[in-house]
């Protein structure tokens, strides 16, 4: 039995739909940058003062949500339907993981405890501290909720509606404006088990 996994080539076609297409490294891009996201996060609220402020931690769960379900959900569906496994970066897996566990261990999960969690999460590990403060503080990030107070906010307000090509926009936008000294060599790789054929999702021929 071969136990061996494929490395996908960063040019490897993904997905074609309405006359867009989607690479390997494009889907490793998007998790970068939904990495980036959660860098600008992490190192702001952790230093904000805006987390004990009653409200808070509901509007934080809310927003995370959304942050999950527009840079990130897309992409591993994409790779869970195509039989592809994608490498996460640290801290996104870590927050997945965190957000996960409370939602399995209760319907409605907490959300103070959750918002601490998240606190507490160490920085990625794969990328240097150098390179994780410059990627937070790029500017323009697009929806940086995390520099509001949310406690006075109205979160309804702060849930844009994105197309995974709106978020693909965003990503190349990120990419073109990363300091020339960030290491993006460690960009999450694409595999192929040893036992899937890779099934490449093709939408175009479709009426």
């Amino acid at each position: 039995m071969n136990n061996t996994a494929t490395l996908i080539p960063s040019d490897q076609l993904i997905i074609a739909a309405k006359g867009h297409q989607m690479t390997a490294a494009d889907i490793s891009h998007a998790l970068f940058y939904a990495n980036s996201r959660m860098l600008a996060m992490h190192l702001h609220v952790d230093k904000s003062f805006a987390p004990v402020l009653p409200g808070y931690a509901e509007a934080f769960y809310t927003l995370m949500k959304w942050e999950m379900e527009t840079f990130v959900t897309p992409f591993i569906n994409i790779c869970f339907i195509t039989w592809l496994s994608a490498t996460i970066p640290q801290l996104l897996k870590d927050v997945l993981s965190t957000m996960t566990a409370h939602t399995l261990v209760d319907r409605r999960p907490d959300v103070h405890a959750i918002l601490q969690d998240i606190r507490a999460l160490r920085l990625s590990a794969d990328s240097n501290k150098s390179d994780d403060y410059d990627i937070a503080h790029m500017p323009d990030y697009f929806n940086d909720w995390w520099r509001e107070s949310l406690g006075c906010c109205r979160v309804s307000d702060m849930l844009p509606k994105s197309s995974v090509q709106d978020v693909m926009d965003l990503v190349a936008w990120h990419f073109s404006h990363l300091p020339d000294h960030v290491r993006t060599g460690l960009l999450p790789y694409i595999v192929q088990g040893p036992d899937n054929l890779l099934e490449t999702i093709d939408k175009d021929d479709e009426s």
